[in-house]
């Protein structure tokens, strides 16, 4: 798989899925036992349909930036403290590392 194939993956099941999957969720779970998901669907309640958009765009913008935040770990552009060493991902014998997070951002640019 090459780097291109692997990034536009990553967006779909990463990115596009799981914002898809929050949107579900909280569009469908009618009750919770769980602290968590009790408070945070009582927030989602009180928004109006303009907010709910603007919820679940932070949503996948947060989703976008993190995936963006560990892909240039493992292109080394980022090092963790305590970092001993470089980070390296392959997919069989194509070495993936190295331009992720260039090539995962240029998805999303206008």
């Amino acid at each position: 798989m090459k780097t291109e194939e692997f990034v536009a993956q990553v967006r779909q099941s990463v990115v596009e899925e799981n914002t898809g999957i929050y949107r579900d969720l909280f569009e469908n779970t009618t009750s919770a036992t769980d602290p968590y998901w009790i408070r945070a669907l009582g927030l989602y309640k009180a928004l109006d349909d303009e907010q709910k958009e603007v919820l679940f765009e932070i949503v996948r913008q947060v989703t976008v930036d993190s995936v963006s935040n560990v892909f240039a770990i493992v292109d080394g552009v980022t090092e963790l403290d305590g970092q001993d060493g470089s980070v390296r991902l392959q997919c069989g014998p194509d070495e993936l590392s190295g331009e992720l997070q260039d090539r995962f951002l240029e998805q999303f640019e206008d």
